[in-house]
Parts: structure tokens; sequence; C-alpha cells
């Protein structure tokens, strides 16, 4: 057993002490990522993987992803492989979209439409249509390495030698013997994915390389801290972050939720935790949803449904924002400052009124350097259409005041996607 998946298998066992019998970890990545990480600081994420929190500073790595390059690690992602007669059966069962023409070479991205994630949410599905299929966890064998921006390809190329232009978005080749590259991301930018297995112990070696190769392109390694501004301003919903999994009753969920807030803050929430609970039209994913498939897990669900809401995004007022940060140097109470950038594993879902009524629930606030304005997602009521004038409130996470800002209703994405644009 590779020392990884050793550590991964023990930072698995929620139930056990941290630090004693359940370990932290660095990534495959972590020797040449503890080069560069002028911050010194280490996020945790999955049970275990430790993430370099920031490399030079945030701003210029968010940037970098839109002028130029950056390289992030999504190593710690949820992988899973399926073998067996029932293999195909069982992904298509599992997923909203039909399987039936997927081809070798071919990524098919599919939200889930129930109780759990990776590995566990198969052997639900697989426990309910009774399949046969091995289903193992892979997490630990295998990088998720992305490299992203407009130059990305350039820098692939270089790495490699080769001419990468006629791969096509949602599409993987080899690179060599140890290492898949998929054109993949949900930066909106032209992007790659690097899986290559760890058990080699040589996966640093290959970030090493993306850094040096990347240097002249003018990639940034791409830290925790800045990881998520990218979403926001792409318009992609990220769990627990802009919406809630849907794991367990509300009393469970609840519970939890002790992970993501502190105990202040979930003593203070005056809301129903199912107001976060969200079908996939509701995050903007139903176009991905084929409800002419016979069968798959949650379509009777699906075909009832009418979403009340829709996923929007929001421009916050630069006037209001100045005025909140003007109020951190007066005497007297005022609503805290936005934390920025704040990460995906702390839950913040902020009320939103029109015409002073609730209309739907901002979520995912970034600052952005690029386009200079404080951003974030919101699901709202149907009705309300971009260039709408709204109110979100901002504070009250425990005993702060709230203040109201300003914010217009934007279409999303803020900024244009490139990421399947044809290259050859």
């Amino acid at each position: 057993m590779s020392y990884l998946r050793e550590q991964y298998e023990k930072a698995q066992q929620l139930g056990k002490p941290a630090f004693i019998e359940r370990p932290y970890f660095g990534s495959p990545a972590a020797p040449a990522q503890a080069e560069t990480n002028a911050s010194q600081i280490w996020g945790t994420i999955n049970s275990g993987y430790l993430i370099a929190y920031e490399y030079t500073r945030w701003w210029k790595e968010s940037l970098a992803l839109r002028s130029a390059a950056v390289l992030g690690d999504w190593s710690w992602l949820n992988k899973t492989r399926v073998r067996g007669r029932d293999a195909a059966r069982l992904i298509d069962y599992a997923t909203v979209k039909d399987t039936s023409k997927l081809e070798p070479g071919r990524i098919l991205y599919t939200p889930m439409t129930d109780e759990a994630a990776g590995l566990k949410w198969l052997e639900l599905v697989q426990g309910k249509l009774g399949t046969k299929a091995e289903l193992t966890d892979v997490t630990p064998d295998y990088t998720c390495y992305a490299l992203q921006g407009p130059r990305s390809t350039e820098v692939l190329e270089a790495l490699t030698g080769r001419n990468w232009r006629d791969l096509r978005f949602s599409r993987f080749r080899q690179m060599d013997d140890e290492t898949l590259v998929g054109r993949q991301g949900v930066t909106g930018e032209v992007g790659y994915e690097f899986m290559m297995r760890t058990d080699t112990g040589r996966a640093h070696e290959l970030w090493r390389r993306i850094r040096e190769v990347g240097s002249d392109f003018g990639l940034r390694e791409l830290g925790f801290k800045a990881q998520l501004v990218g979403h926001t301003e792409t318009g992609i919903a990220t769990v627990i972050r802009d919406f809630l999994p849907a794991r367990g009753t509300p009393e469970q969920l609840k519970r939890m939720m002790r992970f993501w807030m502190s105990a202040e803050e979930l003593a203070a929430i005056d809301w129903d935790v199912r107001e976060q609970l969200c079908s996939p039209a509701e995050l903007g994913w139903g176009h991905t949803i084929s409800l002419q498939k016979k069968a798959f897990m949650g379509k009777r669900a699906l075909e009832s449904e009418t979403p009340r809401r829709r996923l929007m995004g929001l421009e916050w007022s630069s006037e209001d924002m100045a005025e909140l940060y003007a109020a951190q140097f007066r005497d007297g109470s005022s609503a805290p400052a936005p934390d920025l950038p704040y990460g995906q594993f702390r839950v913040l879902f902020l009320k939103v009124l029109n015409n002073g009524a609730p209309a739907g629930w901002a979520s995912g606030y970034a600052y952005s350097p690029t386009l200079k304005r404080m951003l974030s997602l919101a699901r709202l009521e149907r009705a309300i259409e971009p260039g709408t004038k709204v109110q979100v409130l901002w504070g009250a996470f425990s005993d702060e005041p709230v203040m109201r800002i300003g914010a217009t209703v934007r279409a999303l994405p803020f900024i244009r996607q490139e990421r399947g644009k044809k290259l050859a």
C-alpha cells in the first residue's frame, strides 16, 4: 500500500481524534508546492488533504487565470473506479444524462440528485438498483492538477512537445504511460486536468515541471484562497458554498453544518435548512437532464418539479461596499467587513430583498480583481430579470448589525465562457 493511500484511509475515519489517529497529509504535489507556498499556510480539505493557501498574493493569482494561466490542485476530489458486468447499467442509472452514446476518451459531466457523493453515492444507487459492480475509492491514487487560462494550451504544448489543439472540450487522451490529460475545468477558461498515478512517488515532479515551463507564459500557482473566485466569476454553483448537500433529514443536516459554521453562527440561523436544498434546474444545470431516458435516480421528482428560483448573478454596489468598509474605522457598531476571499466550506447564505419582499438567497460572494467589483451568485424568484435592483442583507451572522447592500441582477456568467471554444 502506498504511503498516500495509507494516510488517506486513516483520515477517512471521521469518528477518531484528529492529529492522533486521523492524520492530515500533503497532496501528491506537496513537495513541490512547499517550495513556493509563500504564505506558509496550508488549508485542509476532504478529511485530510493539505492544500497550499497562497503562493504569491491571491489577487495576482486570480488575475493570472484570466490573463495568462494558473496551476491549481484538485487532487482531493473524490474519484471512484467502477468495474464489472453491471458497471455501464449502474452508471447510466446514477446519472441524469444519457450515457448510451458515451465513447472511450470522453468525459461526462453530471449533477447528482440525492444524498451522498462519490463512492457513497454509487453504493446508495447500487443498493436501490440491485446491480453487481465493483466500486473502488481511488481518490489517493491519482492527481488532479488543473492547468487553466488563455495560455494553458501553449504551456501544455511546451511541456510535452506535442500539438494539443485538436483535443476538444470534455475529451481526454494519454500524455504518457502514467498520465492522462483531459480538456476540462470549471473556471470558464480553456484548461486541462492532469490525472497522474501517485504510486510512482513522482507526482510532485509533474507539478514542478508545469510550473517551470509555465513561467515563460506568465503562469502562477493558484492557492486555496483564490480558487473559488473563478467559480463565482464563471457562474458555477459549489456545494456548501452555494447550496447544501441533501444528506439525511433536516435535523441530521443541521448537525453536519457544525463542520462549516461556528456554534454561535449556527444558533443565529433563522431559516429552515431545506431552503438551501436545490435541484439541478435551480442551479443552472437543467440542460444536463435527459428526461427522455427510461429510468434514472430521481427521474420522477425531476419530471414533476417546477423550480421557483433560478441561478443568477449579483453585482454589489461599489458605493455601498465603500461605505461598509469605511464604517469599520468609525466608533460604534457596524456590520462586519467581508472576508476576502472566503472558502468553500463556510456556510453563508444571505437574504435578498426585491422591493422590500424576500426574493431569494445570495451566496458565494467574491471580490473579482479582474472586474474590480464585488460579485455573488444568487438563487432568485424566476420572475426577476437581469437589470433588476435588489438588496442583500449583510451581517447578523451572530450578534452583528445588518447592512443593506444594493445589488444589480446580472445574467451569468460574469466573464465570458471560453472553455469549450475550438482551438483547431
